[in-house]
């Protein structure tokens, strides 16, 4: 079932409070793309993700693997439980530096789509304020395929991504965390 959640990036703190139009979260559409093989090991369902940012809440609420867990409250990031690198879910914002409005296409650019772009790249959909790359990526010798999705509007203080790092064993619900990835609410100053 598709929910409309209305998405309010960068609340108070030192960025601006920005109103988005709303956004779909649709799970069964998330796990219609998981295949066959890995659907009984691999769910998607709504939840949030909360984290503690400069004495702030943030709550991020998406679509995200069921069972995984978050290792922390400074961080926005899922992994299946005992694991400690891949695969992992990782949301959040990026100033590259100090909080400003800035180029954040450039920006996106050059700090999570240039070094995937080196591998072996899937897919690469650019869209006004929204680029989202699926690639293979060679890394301290192991591969991986990552799945990145970053969003941002002229003038904000920072740009948002949601990171996917998947193993081989989860390398073809690529597709599946792009779309989770697509759909991210975010409440507080993040």
């Amino acid at each position: 079932m598709a929910l409309a959640i209305a998405l309010a990036a960068c609340g108070t703190g030192d960025r601006a409070t920005t109103t988005r139009p709303a956004i779909i979260m649709d799970v069964a559409a998330v796990n219609a793309l998981v295949p066959p093989g890995l659907q009984a090991g691999l769910v998607f369902e709504q939840r949030n993700v909360v984290i503690e940012h400069n004495r702030h809440e943030v709550t991020y609420t998406l679509v995200a693997p069921r069972g995984w867990a978050q290792d922390g409250k400074l961080f926005a990031q899922l992994r299946p439980p005992g694991r400690s690198s891949a695969p992992r879910l990782e949301i959040g914002s990026n100033c590259d530096g100090r909080c400003t409005a800035k180029p954040w296409e450039a920006v996106a650019d050059r700090v999570h789509f240039a070094p995937r772009a080196r591998g072996k790249v899937a897919r690469d959909d650019r869209a006004p304020g929204r680029r989202t790359m699926i690639a293979a990526v060679a890394r301290d010798g192991a591969r991986t395929t990552d799945v990145v999705v970053a969003w941002w509007s002229d003038g904000d203080k920072a740009y948002h991504s949601c990171t996917v790092t998947l193993d081989d064993a989860l390398k073809d619900a690529a597709p599946a965390f792009a779309k989770a990835c697509q759909a991210v609410a975010i409440e507080g100053a993040d």
